[in-house]
């Protein structure tokens, strides 16, 4: 008898995982809001694991190269808050689909850290290899998943000039949590063991927790970075930056008092904060 219940209760729990899965870790693909407001080009990269897609925005002046990435369950049209003032500002602007996202197809089932960071790297082998993009200058800004992705890239790759991210979780559990959105669960056991699973079919169990330490990621960014994020983030909470704070070496940590955790851009002082912090920051 208690075999039979044994039995069950693991044929429950790995159904109940299947669910999680497929519902919650499982992106779903968003129609684009809306499309830029400047001429654009359709820009695609194809790869072995799927194909890229994504807009180029071309400023008149191009003293720089922008890369917006999205969080998870985004699209290209929700960075678009960005992009104006970079235009503005003299800089071309480039926003991807992240593989397995909007426009962009994946042939592996299940998106992963690793597939954000394959989208990353994949764009700027992109921008290197076009003659009318700035690629001496070519900077990064990522929301949520696509700001800790992005500087998991920023670790290792010394062709970005500065990394700027919105909102970013800087923990697995914190990942989760996103994720997960408005589903509670706790995370021992559950959030731990969801994450693994996903983790695991993303093919980056062992590389999230030893190569991808988090923590050491923090620590060794090769080019200055710069984090903002809201007191008011119920979805990555505040918290999120104590460690950047305390064990980073990221060059500046900005705190806002917007509400919700897409509102950082809303800020009076946003966007003058990150030519300033570019400016301080330009290498010679």
């Amino acid at each position: 008898m208690k075999y039979l219940i044994f039995i069950a209760f693991v044929g429950v729990i790995l159904i109940l995982r299947s669910a999680i899965i497929r519902h919650i870790f499982t992106p779903k693909r968003k129609a684009e809001k809306m499309q830029p407001s400047s001429p654009y080009e359709t820009i695609e990269m194809e790869l072995d694991s799927g194909t890229i897609r994504g807009w180029l925005i071309k400023s008149e002046r191009a003293k720089g190269c922008f890369l917006l990435v999205h969080g998870w369950g985004s699209n290209k049209s929700d960075m678009l808050r960005y992009a104006d003032p970079l235009l503005a500002n003299g800089y071309d602007v480039i926003i991807v689909d992240v593989l397995g996202h909007g426009q962009s197809e994946f042939i592996h089932k299940q998106v992963s850290i690793a597939s954000f960071v394959q989208s990353i790297t994949s764009t700027i082998d992109y921008v290197r290899e076009r003659s009318d993009i700035n690629s001496k200058a070519i900077y990064i800004l990522g929301h949520s998943m696509g700001g800790i992705a992005a500087s998991i890239v920023n670790a290792t790759d010394l062709r970005i000039q500065a990394l700027i991210t919105d909102s970013m979780p800087t923990s697995l559990k914190s990942i989760s949590n996103s994720m997960a959105d408005k589903v509670k669960l706790p995370y021992i056991p559950f959030g731990w063991l969801f994450v693994s699973w996903f983790l695991l079919r993303g093919g980056v169990f062992l590389k999230a927790r030893r190569e991808w330490c988090l923590e050491e990621i923090l620590k060794n960014q090769k080019s200055p970075a710069l984090a903002i994020h809201s007191n008011l983030d119920k979805k990555v909470p505040i918290s999120n930056v104590e460690i950047l704070l305390k064990a980073s070496n990221f060059k500046r940590v900005i705190k806002v008092e917007t509400k919700g955790h897409h509102n950082c851009v809303k800020d009076d002082c946003f966007w003058e904060n990150i030519f300033h912090f570019i400016s301080n920051n330009e290498k010679v």
